[in-house]
């Protein structure tokens, strides 16, 4: 069993961190009539720094000392791109997954080799791509989106801390407890808006965390690919939904969450039988 003083650290830099840096810009975001997404990336880069400070270097070294970076450079892309429209925002939401996805690999690429980097960058790209277009789709506000990608991004937590790496696995569950939050204040209603530029920050950052653990932790393509079908549920049912000649209704976030939660819990449950297999847990 861990001992307490481990567990009181973990809520600190994972949890009480995250949740007061968004709650308290999430409060003056609604005073300046701004939206969630420096909110998000603050939370995050504030839990970085408790859970990691002593590790990174201002010029960055390993891939891990980009999260911040990535963390800021996501945001203010993200709010850049959704001013943009049509075909250009598409072509610009893949740019940003190329370039973060670059930046994670650069130093996978002696031991994957050019081809398999490039190959690693491009799919990243289009799948951070894929999924910020799928919760851009969304309509801008309200408790939905956060609530799903919080579900997602603290399943990649768990998943992670239980399979391969501790640290990116709190840095995943901080930006859990920073959606969590921004869906607290939009309950019962709107209160801080989180717009199709939040989504598509978190969306980055996540597959940030996702492709650094896959290249450097050894984390499974199979947890991978669960997760990417958590992300991309809500669009899923939605397109089902159309295909019955309906829409989906903008109120109705349980069969999401559901449909949501069930690879979640695939993928962890596929980690604790491999953790089994091989004697831990």
């Amino acid at each position: 069993m861990p001992e307490s003083s481990l567990v009181l650290q973990l809520l600190w830099q994972s949890a009480l961190v995250p949740a007061i840096v968004a709650l308290a810009l999430l409060a003056a975001s609604r005073a300046l009539r701004l939206n969630a997404v420096v909110a998000v990336a603050a939370a995050f880069v504030a839990s970085y720094f408790a859970t990691l400070h002593a590790q990174w270097s201002l010029v960055p070294h390993v891939a891990l000392d980009w999260l911040p970076w990535i963390a800021v450079g996501a945001a203010a892309a993200a709010v850049g791109v959704e001013r943009t429209t049509g075909a250009t925002r598409l072509a610009l939401r893949l740019v940003v997954g190329l370039v973060t996805g670059g930046i994670v690999a650069w130093g996978a690429l002696a031991s994957l080799g050019l081809g398999h980097a490039v190959l690693a960058v491009a799919v990243a790209a289009v799948l951070v791509t894929l999924v910020w277009s799928a919760f851009a789709a969304v309509p801008e506000g309200g408790a939905r989106s956060p609530l799903l990608l919080a579900v997602v991004a603290g399943g990649t937590g768990l998943s992670l801390m239980l399979d391969s790496s501790q640290q990116i696995g709190q840095l995943s569950g901080a930006l859990a407890v920073a959606l969590a939050a921004c869906m607290l204040v939009n309950l019962p209603r709107t209160r801080v808006p989180f717009p199709p530029a939040a989504a598509g920050a978190v969306t980055v950052l996540l597959g940030a965390l996702i492709l650094n653990a896959h290249l450097y932790a050894g984390f499974s393509l199979g947890y991978v690919a669960l997760l990417v079908i958590a992300l991309l549920a809500d669009r899923l049912l939605a397109a089902g939904v159309r295909l019955r000649g309906r829409d989906l209704h903008p109120g109705s976030w349980i069969p999401s969450a559901v449909l949501t939660v069930i690879p979640v819990i695939a993928t962890l449950a596929m980690v604790l039988i491999a953790a089994q297999e091989h004697g831990g847990y």
